[in-house]
């Protein structure tokens, strides 16, 4: 039990990130033959992981009195270089693909070619500014607290650690639930590498996220934050379904992207 949760997190860890890690090996030496599919529920630890990363280094740029959008960039600099961009890849991807024909197998191909279209640049473009304000906000709410008040300042700062590590976690923990409920659009690429996982690989992804949401945010912040990326998982799907047929794995790739801009708005809504 313990040796398969190791591989499927070092697994997970292998396609999702570019931290060093040995992919993982049996009894005789060879690769594991368990599938990312089989790993699929560990991908909320994978998002805990980046957003722990990357909100470090919110924190420390905050203190050292950076500009706050300054400091919501390089945390999302962080993001990027802890993912190599795998997901800002996905989102561009789709976009091009999406807006680029009325044809689903050439709007599949627009998405396989590795040039970035205006589409790509566009929804690139927005994603970034989009969480770069969104962050900005957020810390401007531990800069406005009381003058001397260091308690207060370090909650603020806490729950926005909590929530940025939430934002990066609750998309991964949704996408196995995409990928067992949807067909796949297409038999190559990573999405069909990785294969459909089981019912308890996907349900166990969500029930993880639930359970580290309720450790990181209050319950009437899990309720909201649950509630609106459900909805924009449920409207992604359907969306995809009818552009391509199904999902791939840049699908994937724009829903991570999509439930941490929805998390902060979310959340910002409701504190505002």
């Amino acid at each position: 039990m313990i040796k398969q949760f190791e591989q499927d997190l070092r697994i997970a860890l292998a396609f999702m990130t570019r931290i060093p890690v040995p992919y993982p090996m049996d009894q005789e030496g060879k690769p594991t033959s368990r599938s990312l599919a089989e790993a699929s529920w560990s991908f909320p630890l994978i998002g805990i992981l980046v957003g722990f990363i990357s909100a470090t280094v919110l924190v420390i740029s905050f203190y050292l009195s950076l500009p706050l959008y300054v400091c919501a960039l390089l945390a999302i600099i962080a993001s990027i270089l802890s993912t190599g961009a795998l997901h800002e890849d996905g989102l561009a991807d789709v976009a091009d693909g999406f807006g680029g024909s009325h044809d689903p197998e050439r709007k599949l191909e627009i998405m396989k070619d590795s040039r970035v279209g205006s589409y790509g640049v566009l929804a690139l473009g927005i994603s970034v500014l989009m969480r770069t304000l969104l962050l900005g906000s957020l810390l401007s709410l531990a800069q406005l607290s009381p003058l001397g008040a260091d308690n207060y300042q370090w909650a603020i700062l806490i729950q926005i650690f909590a929530i940025y590590i939430s934002a990066h976690m609750i998309g991964r923990g949704l996408a196995p639930l995409m990928m067992s409920h949807l067909p796949l659009a297409k038999k190559s690429g990573m999405a069909a590498t990785a294969a459909k996982p089981k019912l308890r690989s996907s349900y166990g992804s969500l029930l993880l996220t639930m359970v580290f949401l309720f450790l990181f945010l209050p319950p009437l912040s899990v309720l909201i934050v649950l509630v609106s990326n459900v909805l924009m998982v449920l409207f992604l799907s359907w969306l995809t379904m009818r552009q391509i047929g199904g999902y791939t794995g840049d699908v994937l790739g724009t829903a991570v992207q999509l439930c941490e801009i929805v998390t902060y708005l979310a959340l910002l809504s409701y504190i505002a």
